[in-house]
């Protein structure tokens, strides 16, 4: 009987093992990687809180082995908040970066958004972590089509401070600080990121052709990209991220 590449990620996800890096059904396009992340999210049962977006810096693309940026689900039933003490799982890596909230849709649509229809979608911004962890044998350097199937390699998400007023923040300058054990590790910014601007990310992904026929809705989570790079957690681990004006999140990985 042949395999099911999305069981056996949902699987893997489930009880924090990992498949072998090239399982029975590997996608060899893009469009084949999305049709296993859509199997992989229906078979979980779960509906997706928003979207995560993967491979967001020039460097990122080369090393992972993909063409554009892409996609993962976020589901409540993965999401921490701020000074939670998160179990932990070998793997595990952790990047610091901002997630929105939208407080109305940005339908699919053909005519690409403007920046100013992004804003305005935009309920708040929070400080966040995104957990990391693949869920097939070896790093991510040439994990290719693999990330995309494998629902962006996303694990969770920790939200800290909400931010609801964002007219004197310079957002893509700010810098994010993040602390390990009480080490300083990293400083960076969004303006690392390939989007000019944080908002760009949200009408990208709403017109995003995984998202064709729904595009995002009120209520979404997106979350923009790393601001600090992917870093590696071991048990134990206590993280700290400072985004300054914007506040302080932390999580404890016992």
């Amino acid at each position: 009987m042949a395999s099911n590449p999305a069981q056996e990620l949902w699987n893997a996800r489930l009880a924090a093992t990992v498949i072998p890096r090239d399982f029975e059904g590997l996608p060899a396009t893009e469009d084949a990687a999305y049709d296993i992340q859509r199997e992989m999210i229906n078979l979980s049962g779960l509906e997706p809180a928003g979207w995560k977006i993967g491979a967001t810096t020039e460097p990122l693309l080369g090393v992972l082995g993909v063409e554009r940026p892409f996609l993962g689900p976020i589901f409540n039933e993965y999401t921490w908040r701020d000074g939670d003490v998160i179990p932990f799982q070998p793997g595990y890596r952790l990047e610091a970066e901002m997630t929105l909230r939208l407080k109305s849709d940005l339908p699919f649509r053909a005519e690409p958004y403007s920046r100013a229809e992004c804003e305005a979608a935009v309920g708040s911004i929070f400080t966040s972590f995104e957990i990391i962890r693949f869920r097939f044998e070896g790093e991510g350097a040439g994990a290719s089509y693999r990330a995309v199937a494998d629902c962006g390699v996303n694990a969770g998400m920790v939200l800290g401070p909400e931010v609801t007023d964002w007219s004197g923040l310079d957002l893509m300058a700010n810098p994010v600080s993040l602390a390990i054990n009480g080490e300083h590790v990293v400083t960076g910014a969004a303006n690392e990121l390939m989007w000019e601007h944080i908002f760009d990310a949200a009408g990208w992904t709403a017109n995003h052709s995984f998202l064709e026929g729904c595009g995002l809705r009120a209520g979404d989570y997106l979350m923009t990209g790393t601001c600090t790079g992917m870093r590696p957690l071991e048990k134990g681990d206590s993280v700290v991220a400072d985004f300054g004006a914007m506040g302080r999140i932390s999580a404890t990985f016992p």
